[in-house]
C-alpha cells in the first residue's frame, strides 16, 4: 500500500504523560482516535509526549515520576521488560553525568510526523522525527538531539489511539552512543557507510589527553584571528543548521555520515578559503557544484589537509578546545578516525559540540567522553 499523503506536522509536548516501548506489543498509552481516519496532529502529540516523558528521567530521575497507572488510561500493572531496561539505562546515564557535575533542570520535546502509512489491519505506521532539549543546570544553555523513529499506532478496543511499537532509526541522545546505537533498527539507513579508501597518516599528530587540567595558557581564544577566521560565524552556522540542513550543500547523512561535511561548511562560513586541485589529493579542500574534494567530507582526509595546510595546530588536551576548534575520534581498538565535530559554545571551562550524524546540539565534552569511552581523541586549534 502506498503511504498516505500528509503534511508534516510538528507538535510540542507540554506534559510528561507517556512511556517508550522498544519493540513492545503491549500498548504504551492511548488518545482518542477514529479508526477510519488518521488525525496527524493527535499522532504527533502522542509521540511528543512520549519523548518528553523519556527525557524527563534525565531531569528528575527514574523513581520520582508518578506510577504508570496514574499516567495512562489503561489497566496495565507492569512495564514492558524492554522499556524497563531502557529507563534504567537512561537513569544510569543521568547518574554518570551528575557525578561529572552535569545535571539538568528541564526538558521539552517536539515531534514532526514525516510520513504515514495506513496498514490493512487498521494500524498506522508513521516515520517521526523527535527533537528533544535538556536544560543544563548552571550552564546557561540547553543541549539537544534529533532522532528518527518508526512508530506504529493502533486503535484500541475503547476507541483510543495507542503506540504499540517504537523502532529507533537513529540513536537517542538520552544514552551513551554505543548503547543508543544498539537500540537502532539494524536495517536503518543510519548504519549505511561508505568504505574508506584513505590511509590514515598520524605522523606528527599527538593524541589529546582527556584529563581535565587547570592550565590557563589556552583558556582564551580571540573571536577573530589575524588570519581572518571568524569563530562566532562558525559557531552560528553550526547552531543554525544542526537539525535543519542547509539546502545549499549536499547531505551525506545516509551516505557514510555528514559530520565532516558539516564541519567544512562551518569552516567556510568562518573564513576558510577553498583550495582547488585533484579531489582525491588531501592537499586540496574545496566544494563545487557537482562534487567536492575528499578532504571536505572524509574524516582522515580533512585531518591531513588541516595539518599540511597549516590552518590548524594540534592541541595536547581536549579541555583546551574553544569555539570553532575541531575534535576527531578514533574508536577503541581502531586506527581509523570515525567522527569530526566542532565546538559551538564554551562555558565555565566546558566546550560544547554541535554536529551531524547523529545530529546533536551543544553536547558537552562530558557527554562526548562518555559517548566514546576508551577512544583516542585528536584536538585541533583552527
Amino acid at each position: 500500500m502506498k503511504p498516505t499523503s500528509v503534511s508534516r506536522v510538528r507538535v510540542a509536548a507540554v506534559a510528561c504523560t507517556a512511556v517508550l516501548l522498544l519493540g513492545a506489543t503491549t500498548p504504551a498509552f492511548a488518545y482518542p482516535a477514529d479508526a477510519l481516519s488518521v488525525n496527524t496532529d493527535t499522532l504527533a502529540q502522542v509521540a511528543a509526549q512520549q519523548f518528553t516523558e523519556s527525557a524527563d528521567i534525565m531531569v528528575a530521575g527514574l523513581h520520582s515520576r508518578p506510577t504508570i497507572d496514574s499516567l495512562l488510561d489503561r489497566h496495565a500493572t507492569t512495564f514492558d521488560a524492554n522499556h524497563k531496561r531502557f529507563e534504567k539505562a537512561v537513569d544510569n546515564y543521568r547518574k554518570k553525568l551528575a557525578a561529572m557535575g552535569e545535571t539538568y533542570s528541564a526538558s521539552h520535546s517536539t515531534t514532526t510526523i514525516d510520513s504515514i502509512r495506513k496498514q490493512p489491519n487498521g494500524t498506522v505506521e508513521a516515520i517521526a522525527t523527535e527533537t528533544t532539549y535538556l536544560t543544563i543546570a548552571g550552564a546557561g544553555t540547553e543541549t539537544g538531539y534529533t532522532a528518527r523513529h518508526q512508530l506504529t499506532f493502533a486503535p484500541s478496543a475503547n476507541g483510543k489511539w495507542e503506540i504499540v511499537e517504537d523502532k529507533y532509526l537513529e540513536p537517542t541522545g538520552l544514552l551513551p552512543l554505543d548503547e543508543a546505537e544498539s537500540l537502532v533498527d539494524p536495517t536503518s539507513d543510519y548504519f549505511k557507510a561508505e568504505k574508506s579508501d584513505s590511509n590514515p597518516d598520524f605522523t606528527g599528530v599527538t593524541p589529546a589527553s582527556i584529563e581535565r587540567t587547570t592550565d590557563s595558557a589556552l583558556s582564551e581564544k580571540a573571536t577573530v584571528m589575524a588570519g581572518g577566521y571568524n569563530y562566532n560565524a562558525m559557531a552560528n552556522y553550526l547552531e543554525r543548521y544542526w537539525s535543519k540542513y542547509n539546502p545549499a550543500y549536499r547531505s551525506f547523512h545516509q551516505k557514510g555520515g555528514d559530520c565532516t561535511n558539516f564541519v567544512s561548511q562551518a569552516l567556510r562560513a568562518g573564513g576558510w578559503k577553498d583550495k582547488y586541485g585533484w579531489p582525491r589529493n588531501a592537499n586540496y579542500w574545496w566544494y563545487g557544484f557537482a562534487t567536492q574534494s575528499r578532504s571536505w567530507t572524509s574524516v582522515d582526509y580533512w585531518a591531513t589537509f588541516a595539518r599540511a595546510s597549516g590552518r590548524t595546530k594540534n592541541l595536547s588536551n581536549v579541555w583546551h578546545l574553544r569555539k570553532g576548534d575541531v575534535l576527531q575520534v578514533t574508536k577503541k581498538k581502531s586506527n581509523q578516525k570515525i567522527h569530526t565535530m566542532m565546538v559551538s559554545y564554551y562555558h565555565k571551562g566546558v566546550p560544547y559540540f554541535t554536529y551531524h550524524t547523529a545530529d546533536r546540539y551543544r553536547r558537552s565534552l562530558k557527554q562526548v567522553l562518555i559517548d566514546w569511552k576508551g577512544a583516542t581523541f585528536y584536538a585541533y586549534r583552527t
